[in-house]
């Protein structure tokens, strides 16, 4: 866990801001983990489960986008989500101060509101939780 250090005064001239492969939550078998063994935070519509990482050696955190066709039944707008809140994700996965796996789960008064009450949401959650650096 020696390892697992907050980074400070983080430079973000030198970040990569790219959303990689290894970054998603892909298989069921995780998904289901997180969403059993998460903690569940609710805010202005975004329900996201949230499950601690540090006790891995994985050293970055990842995320997956779960809507329902019972929330919305265009697949437009569906994936405009999916892209909506990846793309929060990966604009702040800097800020993260310790690995973290999250699941977001889509749901009618979500799927509605605009990125900048979305990116709001996401990342007062995490801040609640404790996991961004100041």
């Amino acid at each position: 866990m020696d390892d697992l250090k907050p980074v400070k005064n983080i430079d973000t001239k030198n970040l990569s801001f790219n959303f990689y492969k290894f970054e998603r939550i892909n298989k069921k078998k995780d998904i289901n983990y997180v969403l059993t063994n998460g903690e569940k935070f609710f805010k202005n519509g975004l329900l996201v489960y949230i499950l601690n990482q540090a006790n891995k050696k994985q050293n970055y955190s990842r995320i997956a986008v779960l809507v329902s066709r019972k929330v919305e039944k265009s697949a437009v707008i569906r994936n405009k989500f999916k892209r909506i809140i990846k793309e929060i994700f990966r604009l702040n996965k800097y800020k993260i101060r310790i690995p973290i796996d999250i699941v977001v789960i889509a749901t009618k008064i979500s799927v509605k509101q605009k990125y900048n009450l979305l990116e709001e949401s996401f990342l007062k959650i995490l801040e609640t939780k404790g996991l961004l650096n100041q």
